[in-house]
Order: C-alpha cells, then sequence, then structure tokens
C-alpha cells in the first residue's frame, strides 16, 4: 500500500520525531474528517499542541482531531465504530457530538515515536543539526516501517512531509536519508523517483510558502500527535492540564501497548503505532524503550 509520511518533532527532555503514515487510498476521506471538525469548531487557522491555553476553539479543535487520529489508527474493525465525543468550547456552535459513521471506515494511518534521548548531545560534531536528523529519522522509519508492515500489508513511501526547513539548517537530503538506510525487508519500499519524495514547505497554511492546504492538516495533525505521546508519558511542560485532556487517547493506547505484543496482537490498534527511544554509548547506538518521566527509571513504553 502507498503511504505519505507526515514528519514533526519536539525539544523537550529529548528530541522527539513523529511520523504520521498517511494511506494514498484513504487521504482524502481522513482529511474530509479533519476539515469536518475544523466548521464544527470553528477555528480554521493552524493548529498546534502549544497553542493551546485555555478552552477554546483551538482546544476544542485539537481535542477532537486526536480523538479522530486514533481512530483513523484502527486496524481491525471487529468491534463496529469508534465514537468522538466534541467537547464545548468558547466560540463553538455544539456542546457534545458523537462522530461515529466516519470512524466505521478503516482510514489505516499509523504512527512513529522516535526519541533521542540525549538530543543529539553525544552525536558527531562533524554532523550538522540537519545531519543529526537525518540520522535519527533514517532509524525512526526503518524500525516503523518493519513493525508496522508485513508480507500481507507491505508499506511503499511515496511521499515524506517536513514542517519546514528552516530550524534544520538547510534543506534535508532526500538521498542521505533514504540510500543509506540498509537491510530493509522485502515489504520495505520508497518510491522510485528520491529526489523529489521530500516537501518540506512551511505547515502554516495562511502562508504563501506553505504545503499544499490538505499536506499542512496531516502536519498539524502530526504536530498534536508526538506532542500528545510526549505528555502521556509526563514530558510535558504546561501547567494548565489541557494537554493532559487532549493527550487522553493517547494514554488510552500507551496503556494497553504496555500490556505487551501478545495482548496487542487482539487489539483494534494492533500494528498501528510504535514507539522507542535511542542513545550513543561508547560508539555504539543502544535502543530501548521510552521510559515514563514519572516511572522511577521502570521502562513503561514498549520497543519497537
Amino acid at each position: 500500500m502507498d503511504y505519505e509520511l507526515y514528519h514533526d518533532e519536539s525539544n523537550v527532555k529529548g528530541y522527539w520525531h513523529g511520523i504520521l503514515f498517511v494511506p494514498f487510498s484513504t487521504k482524502a476521506l481522513f482529511l474530509n474528517s479533519l476539515c469536518e471538525f475544523r466548521k464544527l469548531t470553528r477555528y480554521e487557522n493552524p493548529l498546534s499542541l502549544k497553542s493551546v491555553k485555555s478552552e477554546n476553539r483551538v482546544f476544542s479543535c485539537a481535542d477532537v482531531w486526536v480523538q479522530l487520529a486514533v481512530g483513523a489508527m484502527i486496524s481491525k474493525l471487529k468491534l463496529g465504530k469508534h465514537p468522538i465525543t466534541l467537547s464545548k468550547g468558547k466560540g463553538t456552535e455544539v456542546e457534545h457530538f458523537s462522530y461515529e459513521t466516519k470512524v466505521g471506515e478503516k482510514i489505516g494511518a499509523k504512527f512513529v515515536v522516535f526519541r533521542d534521548r540525549d538530543s543529539f548531545a553525544n552525536m558527531s560534531s562533524v554532523l550538522d543539526h540537519g545531519g543529526k536528523v537525518e540520522t535519527s529519522f533514517r532509524m525512526a522509519i526503518k524500525g516503523g516501517m518493519h513493525f508496522l508492515g508485513s508480507e500481507e500489508e507491505p508499506i511503499n513511501i511515496t511521499k515524506i512531509h517536513f514542517d519546514g526547513y528552516e530550524h534544520y539548517g538547510r534543506t534535508l537530503d532526500s538521498e542521505r536519508i533514504i540510500k543509506r538506510i540498509t537491510g530493509l525487508r522485502d515489504y520495505c519500499t520508497f518510491s522510485e523517483d528520491i529526489k523529489y519524495i521530500i516537501d518540506d514547505g512551511s505547515s502554516d497554511h495562511n502562508k504563501r510558502n506553505s504545503q499544499a492546504y490538505e499536506d499542512c492538516q496531516f502536519l498539524q495533525l502530526t504536530d498534536l500527535l508526538v506532542g500528545s505521546f510526549r505528555v502521556a508519558g509526563g514530558y510535558t511542560t504546561n501547567e494548565s492540564g489541557l494537554h493532559e485532556k487532549i493527550a487522553e487517547p493517547i494514554r488510552y493506547l500507551i496503556d494497553k501497548y504496555k500490556m505487551g505484543y501478545a495482548r496487542m496482537k487482539n487489539s483494534r490498534w494492533k500494528n498501528a503505532f510504535c514507539m522507542s527511544q535511542c542513545y550513543l554509548h561508547e560508539g555504539e547506538w543502544v535502543f530501548e524503550p521510552i521510559e515514563s518521566a514519572d516511572s522511577g527509571g521502570c521502562e513503561q513504553l514498549k520497543l519497537f
């Protein structure tokens, strides 16, 4: 199956990659659902987790988008439709809305969370910031494709969207990312025309240099998701409690994930998301579960 990837990051207590896999075949359905919730919450401006500061339209839209994303990641529809509740925020026209019909159709989105525990502190000084991002991104997508795909459900990447390039110091190099990935399993492939596989325009659909409107929406959703996974793990910087409310559906997924792969095989979210972190020790990469911020060192989030 063909997928487009959407990448965003968080720099809170580590460097977090968040990568949303959107199937090309259901991209329009997914997008229509996001846009419908924009209309219901009457919020049309760009969304990000850091923009949620009070219980208003921004909060309502961000909250329902994360719920929708969790429904979009369902890989098994054996339990029927996935309900979504739209909470009332200041300026919204509805108080309570159950959105069951569209999520009753399988969208098949996937999500990868990959954290460099030390924020690249121990990586080679020869690499610029962009090179460090490229290196860790390679690890993230290789591990994610291996875990989330299979011979029965192959993954072919046709496009990779990054939220701008200025913060990397340069445009990211698609050949350095893709051609340096070795040992990919047969069910993991990339578009043959890798020279044009990366789009790194802005995610702000109000700017002239932005990506296409639909791609901006998925980039903004990726921002919400990587932030929600971080917050659900206890790595939060917001004191209002609103980010925790938005992240509650992600916490639910993580709680199921911690039960182990044997339990997840029977879950509606089987092979829908994965989480891991890395760090350098004596020149060698170490991969391990992400520890919860309040775990006291106990491993909480399972390795992919």
